[in-house]
C-alpha cells in the first residue's frame, strides 16, 4: 500500500467513525478496555464482510441474528444494508452508554444490556429462545479460556444444529481455541486488510 492509498484509508476510517459516533465507543473503551478491545470501531469494509459472512451462515427460520458486543452499531448497520431489518437483530452490549446509542441509532433494534460472556443469563429474561446466527465482536483472545467456552456453549444452545458463530480478531491465530469447546470447528473466512489493524474473520460451528 503506497502513501496515497494509506491517506485514503485513514480518511475513510475517520469519516466512518464520525458517522457511527466514536465518543461513546471511546468512553466505553476507557471504562472497560479489556472488554472492548481496541479503542476504535471496525472499518466499514470489515463490518460489511462480517455481515455478509453472518447472513451466508444464517439458518433459515432459526430466529433473529444475535450480535454480541455490538458497540456503536457498525456491523448492525451493515446487516441492515444487506437486507436484514433491525427488528430481526438482537444486540447484546454491556456498556450502558453504547446501549443508549444503539437504541437511538436503530429504534426497532432489540438491545439487551448485559454480559455476553454470561450469555445464558443475559438472554434469559427477554431475549430470543432461538437465533439463526451469532456475530461476535468480543475480544476473545483477551478472555480466559473458560469464559470463551461458556459464551460459545451458550450461543450454540440457542441455535439450530447447523448454526454458526462469526468471530473476528486482530490476531493471526483462531481467537477461540477449538479445543476449549467440545466438537468446535474453526474455519478461516478471510482477512480484511483495509481495516486498521487488519482483521481476521473466522466461522465456528459444531462437528456433526
Amino acid at each position: 500500500m503506497n502513501f496515497g492509498e494509506r491517506q485514503t484509508l485513514v480518511s475513510t476510517l475517520l469519516r466512518d467513525a464520525s458517522r457511527s459516533g466514536p465518543l461513546p465507543f471511546l468512553r466505553g473503551w476507557l471504562r472497560n478496555p479489556v472488554g472492548v478491545g481496541l479503542p476504535f470501531p471496525s472499518s466499514p469494509w470489515t463490518a460489511r464482510r462480517l455481515a455478509r459472512a453472518a447472513l451466508d451462515a444464517a439458518v433459515p427460520g432459526g430466529g433473529p441474528v444475535l450480535e454480541l458486543g455490538a458497540g456503536t452499531g457498525s456491523v448492525t448497520q451493515a446487516l441492515v444494508e444487506f437486507g436484514c431489518p433491525a427488528d430481526h437483530i438482537v444486540a447484546v452490549e454491556r456498556d450502558p452508554e453504547l446501549c443508549r446509542a444503539l437504541e437511538q441509532r436503530f429504534p426497532s433494534l432489540q438491545v439487551l444490556q448485559g454480559d455476553a460472556l454470561a450469555l445464558d443469563r443475559t438472554l434469559a429474561p427477554t431475549g430470543p429462545s432461538s437465533v439463526r446466527v451469532v456475530v461476535c465482536g468480543l475480544p476473545m483472545r483477551a478472555m480466559p479460556a473458560a469464559a470463551a467456552a461458556r459464551c460459545y456453549g451458550d450461543a450454540f444452545r440457542v441455535m439450530p444444529p447447523d448454526g454458526a458463530i462469526i468471530q473476528y480478531t486482530y490476531g493471526l491465530r483462531p481467537p477461540v481455541d477449538p479445543r476449549v469447546v467440545p466438537k468446535l470447528v474453526a474455519t478461516f473466512v478471510g482477512r480484511e486488510w483495509r481495516n486498521f489493524p487488519p482483521m481476521g474473520i473466522w466461522r465456528y460451528s459444531l462437528a456433526r
